[in-house]
């Protein structure tokens, strides 16, 4: 998030503490940002597998019945990241998140912005080639790899906004 600052924040900014006070505002809007690309993303998958599943229905109604599953699953995932924890925590927070913290987040905002990507390229593949009549059962095992992927990614975030791991670090035993 580069831009060229205005006079006002500029003089906002030379005040102890209000820096860091709308850095983290700034973080919080960034993390608000993403979340809703990856929901936007996440419905347009959605949109694909069910017209993918109106196909589907007229040749193959058992794959149907596993894709509507499936969807089920990517709804689930699709709330899970829209409700998740914003990127830091308040100024009264028992557990506060550091620097080192916020770059492993942005790493993991990251990775789960490729994948959710793959994951809506791959569901719009299903469609097209569902409405061609061709067969799509064998990708099943790639999107549940793809879906268990994207929810490890954002256990591990939510491990480290409430403070259960510190970024880098395992959880101990």
């Amino acid at each position: 998030m580069v831009r060229k600052e205005a006079l006002l924040e500029k003089i906002l900014n030379r005040i102890p503490g209000f820096k860091g006070y709308r850095q983290r505002e700034a973080l919080r809007e960034d993390d608000r940002l993403v979340r809703e690309y990856l929901v936007r993303l996440l419905e347009e998958g959605i949109r694909s597998l069910s017209d993918a599943l109106a196909y589907l229905a007229e040749y193959d109604f058992s794959t149907a019945e596993r894709f509507e599953n499936l969807m089920r699953d990517l709804r689930l995932l699709t709330d899970k990241i829209r409700w998740s924890e914003h990127g830091y925590a308040p100024h009264y927070n028992i557990y506060k998140i550091e620097q080192e913290d916020l770059t492993k987040i942005l790493e993991i905002d990251s990775s789960l912005i490729d994948d959710v990507e793959k994951l809506k390229n791959l569901l719009e593949e299903i469609k097209n080639d569902a409405l061609m009549g061709n067969p799509v059962r064998d990708k099943i095992p790639e999107i549940l790899r793809m879906i268990n992927t994207i929810r490890q990614e954002l256990m591990e975030r939510e491990k480290i906004v409430h403070g259960w791991i510190e970024a880098g670090k395992k959880p101990s035993s």
